[in-house]
């Protein structure tokens, strides 16, 4: 009797990145890697990793969980080191170490346009009517405008600190 599969076939192709990194000495540290999966939705512009510290979970049978982190080139803009969030799934390549000088150097850098975000939005028509009505009942001046805040600064300052390098 053939074998039958059911469901769509596996997006994955490749190994988990802690499945790599226990296979290499000092768990890869210094070593490039890369996902398929972002290396086929952008193809000229190379997003990878070079590995700075790895802790696989030795609880785990697979070897499919555990804490990493690399100095990350996200298609083409270094952008530090931070931690890889998503070494559990089965995408990751590592780049041979004959071949990482080349990999490196070939990428086209991705621009992105700098745009403001503003701090403060209007107030809601009906929002500004139930404020003006507590402020009169209450007795307090009534202001000409009033603004909500559209984001926190420190979830700002976090943007700030992850975008720029």
């Amino acid at each position: 009797m053939p074998t039958r599969y059911i469901g769509r076939d596996p997006i994955f192709k490749g190994k988990a990145l802690y499945e790599i990194a226990r296979q290499l000495r000092d768990l890869g540290v210094g070593r490039i890697v890369y996902r398929q999966s972002q290396a086929t939705r952008w193809p000229g512009q190379k997003t990878y990793y070079r590995l700075t510290k790895v802790i696989p979970d030795a609880s785990c049978k697979e070897f499919r969980q555990g804490c990493a982190w690399g100095e990350e080139v996200f298609r083409g803009k270094p952008r530090g080191e931070v931690e890889i969030t998503t070494g559990h799934k089965y995408d990751w390549v590592l780049v041979p170490k004959s071949e990482e000088e080349a990999f490196c150097m070939e990428t086209e850098v991705f621009e992105v346009e700098e745009s403001s975000v503003p701090m403060h939005i209007d107030c809601p028509p009906l929002l500004k009517m139930v404020i003006e009505k507590d402020l009169k009942a209450a007795g307090q001046p009534v202001p000409d405008s009033m603004k909500l805040p559209f984001l926190s600064e420190t979830y700002v300052k976090d943007l700030e600190w992850k975008w720029k390098s």
